[in-house]
């Protein structure tokens, strides 16, 4: 298995499995969410297409400058979102970086969402795909490469080799599981990177600490379709261990 590492989205991924990698913060949100009962999770930059597409009762998740805009359930918050009854609901999540890097992976064979939080099932996933190549997709942030996602996506990359074995690194694999030997404490990582030093300024900092948290769920979020909106398109995903 050929495993690459890509700092931020390359413009076009034609029939390849892609892990997404947003570790502060929605990636981590996702499987948190889906541990609290969520079925399904809606993705978008859009507050307005969120809003419409909420309509019929989902929930709303999301923030702006670190507040949940007029109307939103809850906001991007994992150390809060771990306490939420969502049995049976679904919920539509905005946010910065998650969902304007999606967009770039439609020509993929599949696409899921991967977090620290979720690592060890989300390389168990991978390796029962049993691709010859996966790519490890950075979102970034605000378009700049960011040491949060870089260093998750070395850690998982490690996961993935020692999982499956014979693993060929690709990319920036190599620059990226260097990370891990300077940063062998996550939290520190995701303290200096610059989406932890934003959430900090904002009194978020417990958001780290959950994100720092090493294979706590077992929920993989898969992309199942995308629906055309007019400000964003919607990205739905389920669980794997819920869709079986």
């Amino acid at each position: 298995m050929r495993v690459r590492i890509d700092l931020l989205p390359r413009p076009v991924y034609h029939g390849e499995l892609v892990v997404l990698i947003d570790i502060l913060r929605s990636c981590t949100v996702a499987p948190v969410l889906f541990d609290g009962g969520l079925s399904r999770l809606t993705m978008c930059a859009s507050l307005r297409e969120a809003r419409k597409d909420a309509a019929g009762g989902k929930l709303l998740v999301g923030e702006r400058a670190g507040v949940p805009p007029e109307g939103f359930n809850y906001g991007n918050s994992p150390s809060e979102l771990r306490r939420a009854d969502l049995a049976g609901r679904e919920a539509v999540v905005v946010s910065d970086n998650a969902p304007k890097a999606l967009p770039a992976l439609e020509g993929a064979s599949e696409v899921l969402l991967a977090s620290l939080y979720n690592a060890a099932a989300v390389a168990s996933a991978v390796r029962s795909a049993a691709r010859e190549r996966v790519s490890l997709v950075c979102s970034g942030y605000h378009g700049q490469e960011d040491l949060d996602d870089t260093m998750a996506a070395g850690f998982l990359a490690g996961e993935i080799s020692r999982l499956t074995g014979g693993v060929r690194f690709e990319g920036a694999a190599r620059l990226a599981i260097g990370l891990l030997r300077a940063f062998p404490d996550p939290l520190e990582a995701l303290w200096h990177s610059t989406a932890g030093r934003t959430l900090r300024s904002h009194e978020l900092a417990e958001d780290l600490a959950v994100a720092s948290m090493i294979s706590q769920s077992d929920h993989v979020p898969r992309l199942v379709a995308i629906d055309a909106g007019r400000h964003s398109d919607l990205y739905r995903f389920e669980s794997l261990s819920a869709a079986g």
